[in-house]
C-alpha cells in the first residue's frame, strides 16, 4: 500500500510538536504542513519535521488533516477542509474546546469524509515552532469526542496516529463532557492565574516581583501562555467557564469569611481537603 500523507494544518507548539514526534518513526505518514507564519514552515523544513510545505489548498489531498490552530479559527478552517477533502479521508483536529467544533466538523463533512473531534492533553505556556518538542505527548493522555455519527473506523485510524506520536492514554469522551470538565482542570486554571497577575500588575503602587516567592511564579506560570489562543478558549466555552467560575467564586468568598471570623478549625479543613485532593493527583 502506498504510504498515507498526514496533514498539519499549525505548525505551533501542538502541530509542531505531532510533526517532530512522528518523525523517524515506523509506520508513519508522509507530513505536510501549512502554517500562516511562513518561518514556522522554514523551521519544521529545516528540522525534517515535515516533509513538505504546502498550501491550505493542497491540505485537502491528504489521507488525513489535524487542525491544530487556535480553536475559534478552527471553525472556520474545519468548515473549508472538511467540504473539500476526498472520500475515504478523515479530518481532525486538537484543539481544547470540543462541542461547537464536533458539530461543525460532522456537519462540513462531504460525501465520504469523517470528522473525528480530538484533544491531546499537553501543552506549555510557550508557543511557536520554536516551542514543539518531539517528546510532548510522550506518556501523555490523549481524548478522542466521538458521537454516534463518527466512524470507528475514522476514531481507530486518529487514536493509532496520537499513539505513534507517543500518546499513553487514549480516553473517549462526548464532546459536552468533555468541555464541561476542562473547564474546571484547564480553562479556570489559566483564568485565575491571569486574574491573580491582572491583580497585582494594576496595583496602585508597583510590587517588586522579583522578590516574589516559589509560590507566586509556580502557580502563574500558565499566565504566559499565548494571550490569543487562551481568548479563544475561553470565549468558545464561555457557558461552562463562567460555570466553573461561579463555583470557584462562591469558594472564595466562603475562605474570606472564614479568614474574616478567626475561623481557624475551617481553615485547617478547607486547606486538609484541597490538600487531599491534590495530593491524590498523578504526576508532580
Amino acid at each position: 500500500m502506498p504510504r498515507r500523507r498526514l496533514g498539519i494544518l499549525g505548525l505551533g507548539l501542538i502541530g509542531g510538536s505531532l510533526a517532530l514526534a512522528l518523525k523517524g518513526k515506523r509506520g508513519a505518514p508522509e507530513v505536510w504542513g501549512h502554517d500562516r507564519n511562513r518561518a514556522h514552515v522554514r523551521r519544521a523544513l529545516a528540522a525534517g519535521a515535515i516533509d513538505r510545505g504546502c498550501t491550505p489548498d493542497e491540505l485537502v489531498g491528504c489521507d488525513m488533516v489535524v487542525v491544530c490552530i487556535p480553536v475559534r479559527s478552527s471553525l472556520s478552517a474545519i468548515r473549508t477542509l472538511g467540504g473539500r477533502m476526498r472520500p475515504g479521508s478523515i479530518l481532525t483536529d486538537a484543539g481544547s474546546v470540543k462541542a461547537d467544533v464536533v458539530r461543525e466538523g460532522e456537519r462540513s463533512a462531504g460525501k465520504g469524509v469523517s470528522f473525528v473531534g480530538g484533544h491531546p492533553i499537553a501543552g506549555t505556556e510557550r508557543s511557536g515552532f520554536s516551542a514543539a518538542d518531539p517528546f510532548l505527548f510522550r506518556g501523555r493522555s490523549f481524548i478522542a469526542t466521538p458521537t454516534r455519527r463518527t466512524s470507528e473506523e475514522a476514531l481507530l485510524r486518529v487514536e493509532r496516529l496520537w499513539r505513534l506520536a507517543g500518546s499513553k492514554v487514549v480516553l473517549r469522551m462526548a464532546p459536552k463532557t468533555h468541555d464541561r470538565v476542562f473547564a474546571y482542570v484547564s480553562h479556570l486554571p489559566h483564568v485565575v492565574a491571569y486574574a491573580l497577575v491582572h491583580s497585582v500588575a494594576t496595583l496602585p503602587s508597583r510590587v517588586p516581583l522579583g522578590y516574589s516567592a516559589g509560590g507566586f511564579r509556580d502557580f502563574t506560570r500558565i499566565a504566559s501562555s499565548d494571550p490569543e489562543m487562551w481568548k479563544d478558549i475561553v470565549l468558545q466555552n464561555r457557558k461552562e467557564v463562567l460555570r466553573a467560575m461561579e463555583r470557584y467564586r462562591r469558594n472564595l468568598d466562603l475562605l474570606a469569611r472564614r479568614i474574616a471570623g478567626s475561623d481557624a478549625a475551617g481553615l485547617r479543613e478547607y486547606f486538609a481537603r484541597a490538600k487531599k485532593t491534590r495530593d491524590g493527583l498523578e504526576g508532580p
